[in-house]
């Protein structure tokens, strides 16, 4: 996790529309200190074609504190290279992401019965969200999914393996796992769609 007051510039510079470091730097102190306010406004807009969390690049913590998702890691790759550090954080990540959906209760019933999740309670249980939670982060923890089950479909493409194992060659997931997964969100989604709209939750299509 990233508190904004302390951005680390290698992050804040890269990825933000190409722009070179003095662009985010704070008046005065380009070079030694981010400015924190712009940041936050890049970060947290909310429009898909613009904002870090709208494009599924951060997770929105608390105030100020971001979390760096695994499709933000993989647009990290890009800006590293071939850097083997940053090949493995992925790894990790986008593993330790896929095991919480694929180990989930919910998902593990669904596989034993398809009729499964029947209430809208268990589908929220599968997201983290329960009565009272505003929808926009409902709507947040529904799209971190679908950004976690692509972030490792590219991971795979991009690898040109069916599996991603760790260093000893255990198996952290393969491609039947996300496959399965994806389409169990897929049947999550349809199946409390008029739950969702009761609660004002608007997914993208």
């Amino acid at each position: 996790m990233i508190s904004i007051r302390r951005f680390p510039p290698r992050i804040y510079c890269c990825p933000l529309g190409g722009e070179t470091p003095l662009a985010w730097g704070l008046r005065g102190h380009e070079r030694e200190y981010p400015d924190s306010e712009r940041l936050r406004a890049e970060l947290d807009r909310a429009s898909v074609r613009g904002g870090m969390v709208g494009l599924g690049y951060f997770e929105k913590v608390r105030q100020r504190v971001y979390r760096l998702t695994p499709t933000g890691l993989l647009a990290a790759r890009d800006v590293n290279g071939h850097d083997e550090g940053v090949k493995g954080k992925i790894d990790r990540t986008v593993a330790d992401a896929i095991t919480t959906i694929i180990s989930h209760s919910v998902f593990r019933e669904w596989l034993r019965d398809s009729t499964q999740p029947r209430y809208f309670r268990d589908a929220g249980h599968f997201w983290g969200v329960a009565p009272g939670t505003p929808p926009n982060l409902i709507r947040s923890r529904i799209s971190h999914v679908d950004q976690t089950l692509r972030s490792a479909n590219s991971l795979l493409q991009q690898r040109s393996v069916d599996a991603i194992s760790a260093q000893h060659g255990r198996k952290l997931f393969d491609r039947e796992d996300i496959s399965r997964a994806i389409e169990f969100h897929e049947v999550l989604k349809g199946r409390f769609q008029k739950e969702l709209e009761t609660l004002q939750v608007v997914l993208n299509s």
